[in-house]
């Protein structure tokens, strides 16, 4: 784990940039500025995302916190974000580290991200494997970024990254096909509805909305209704 000290920077993205150096010296892999950026893709980028109606359907979703000791969203996975997810996240990481008071050391705040390939980082982790952003609260395990926006008035989707918003829809093959996770329902939160169903949880319109544009979630729940098993949105870069 290395520290870096964001009080101590006039500008959070000046601040960002020799933070993402630093740890690329540290690790042999230092690139110029130049060389930040994602790598190339292989393949056409798509415009749209398909998306299974049937699945997201297909249960109910409310997130009213993880219970310490069962399955919890917040360990069961690696979450990466992108260059400007972590901007976000370190703009807002004062207001997390209240709640969060083991992100603040003597020399500033703690870093959370390790370096996986350019453009692409993973939220660090305890030893147990729960996000160092997480906190308990009332005995449940909550989001200090989910907290830090409502405290500071944000949008969510100006501080969480778009996997965790989305959770437990997942993108799979390149983000292009919107679909359940495949063990959502080992998790209290979600559960199976009768089969059949063409509503969409409320929490799922919520999190497309916020992820693809105003109106997209409502959008999804209107052809769902409508019978449709499968659609697509357009993609946001």
């Amino acid at each position: 784990m290395y520290f870096y000290n964001l009080a101590c920077c006039e500008d959070l993205r000046t601040g960002l940039q020799k933070k993402i150096e630093y740890e690329l010296a540290w690790k042999g892999l230092f690139m110029s500025s130049n060389h930040l950026q994602r790598k190339p893709l292989l393949t056409r980028w798509k415009k749209t995302v398909s998306v299974d109606l049937a699945s997201l359907c297909s249960v109910e979703h409310r997130c009213g916190g993880c219970v310490p000791g069962e399955p919890c969203c917040c360990s069961a996975y690696e979450v990466c974000v992108t260059d400007a997810e972590m901007r976000q996240i370190i703009e807002v990481l004062p207001e997390a580290a209240k709640l969060c008071p083991h992100l603040k050391t003597d020399k500033g705040y703690d870093n959370v991200f390790e370096y996986v390939e350019p453009g692409s980082y993973a939220l660090d982790t305890t030893e147990d494997g729960l996000c160092l952003l997480a906190y308990v609260a009332d005995k449940k395990i909550r989001c200090s970024l989910h907290a830090a926006a409502a405290n500071l008035g944000l949008p969510l989707d100006k501080v969480k990254p778009k996997a965790c918003l989305l959770w437990p829809m997942s993108l799979s093959e390149g983000d292009a096909v919107l679909s359940l996770a495949g063990d959502a329902l080992s998790f209290r939160c979600t559960a199976l509805k009768r089969k059949g169903s063409n509503r969409l949880s409320p929490a799922f319109v919520e999190a497309v909305g916020l992820v693809y544009g105003e109106g997209a979630g409502d959008r999804l729940e209107t052809e769902a209704r409508a019978g449709a098993r499968h659609t697509t949105l357009p993609r946001r870069r």
